[in-house]
């Protein structure tokens, strides 16, 4: 930057002799302007205060000597614009503290919309406004009436508000299947909508975004482990109400059922539940027997293990139905063996005491419940020497 100082001497001798914020001497010219008016012009190469002393005949001006200020307007540091949403402050900083001393000069929308200027110290600030329309915002920054390097700042303002999410239905989703939802834009315009859905292990899920302002968005995504998945989606940048929505997703296969021991009329049989792995739901159990309902008792045993036992009153299969937010689980439904109390069965028949040599001997087992194949009968005959 090259400073010019008129003096004026009336025919005696003149000295000027600029000193630099280094503190050393810094090169002029002086160059006869008019009559007893002189020019006095130097180079700034760096910012900060320049000691100027003027001498006439050796004796010092009045004023002398003299402060002139450098600034460097391209030294000012915008950072952090953002793109905003209708109604909500916007923020960026300023950093002059490398540029000098000097006038600092913000306006947005030519002065339309109004700002805050917040002074942080060291020559920086935090600005801030609200936009109130959904439009491009520029931001225009001068320093001593030089504008800043890189103005006009953009700023794209969305109006979230447009924009409407049905993600009710995602609360619970089952694993491996593909999960949709719909997104509508009102009032028509271009959009710029991105969707990301994050994982429990914090990755992405690709997602298919299809559709049209005027018809309406559909978002597809197929999650792949079980856990939480947070959905966000974004409206020119800024974040759409109601994101991030958060979807627990669920495996029904990954609950287990332990070995069903055969059981007794009038005894409890227990078995347990295991859903440690397959995720937040509804753990439904139901037994069944001859088509009538059977009371049943649930224990839970901590970390997503349930006791489940049940007193059967009849020798017949109970049917055991299991489902994990309404989906079966592998192998449902259950059977439950119970067999027939020992102490009630019958045997009867003549041929239980005597029997004919070389004829077909009968005798009969009364109360059995169950199949042919729960019978078992042994006959043993003496042994001839």
């Amino acid at each position: 930057m090259t400073l010019q100082i008129l003096l004026l001497s009336y025919g005696l001798t003149l000295c000027s002799i600029p000193t630099g914020p280094a503190k050393r001497p810094v090169s002029y010219q002086l160059t006869e302007s008019g009559e007893n008016v002189y020019r006095v012009a130097f180079v700034t190469t760096e910012v900060g205060s320049y000691v100027v002393d003027v001498a006439v005949a050796g004796q010092k001006v009045q004023g002398s000597p003299f402060i002139a200020k450098a600034y460097d307007a391209g030294l000012i540091r915008v950072s952090d614009v953002p793109n905003g949403v209708v109604g909500q402050p916007c923020q960026f900083r300023v950093d002059a503290s490398q540029a000098g001393e000097g006038q600092l000069e913000i306006s947005i929308n030519d002065g339309e919309v109004p700002n805050h200027v917040q002074v942080l110290g060291g020559g920086r600030c935090l600005v801030s406004f609200t936009p109130d329309t959904a439009k491009i915002h520029t931001i225009d920054i001068k320093f001593n009436g030089e504008t800043v390097r890189g103005c006009p700042f953009v700023c794209r303002v969305a109006d979230t508000s447009r924009v409407s999410l049905t993600l009710r239905h995602l609360e619970l989703i089952p694993v491996s299947k593909p999960a949709a939802f719909n997104i509508s834009v009102d009032g028509g315009g271009s959009a710029e909508l991105t969707v990301t859905v994050r994982t429990p292990s914090h990755t992405t899920l690709p997602v298919r975004v299809s559709g049209s302002v005027r018809a309406g968005f559909i978002a597809e995504f197929t999650p792949v482990e079980v856990g939480a998945h947070t959905i966000i989606v974004n409206y020119n940048e800024s974040a759409v109400s109601g994101t991030p929505f958060t979807c627990k997703v669920y495996d029904a296969a990954k609950v287990g059922v332990s070995h069903l021991p055969r059981g007794a009329i009038g005894k409890s049989l227990q078995f347990v539940v295991d859903a440690s792995e397959a995720g937040e739901g509804n753990l439904e159990i139901s037994i069944s027997a001859a088509g009538r309902n059977i009371p049943t008792q649930v224990h839970p045993q901590g970390s997503a293990r349930f006791a489940v036992s049940f007193v059967p009153l009849e020798a017949i299969d109970h049917s055991i139905n299991i489902s994990f937010n309404k989906e079966p689980v592998p192998g449902s439904p259950f059977v439950a063996k119970v067999q027939a109390d020992p102490n009630r069965i019958v045997v009867s028949g003549q041929s239980l005491a005597a029997t004919a040599v070389g004829k077909t001997s009968f005798f009969t087992i009364s109360n059995v419940t169950g199949s042919v194949e729960d019978v078992e009968v042994s006959v043993e005959g003496e042994s001839q020497d």
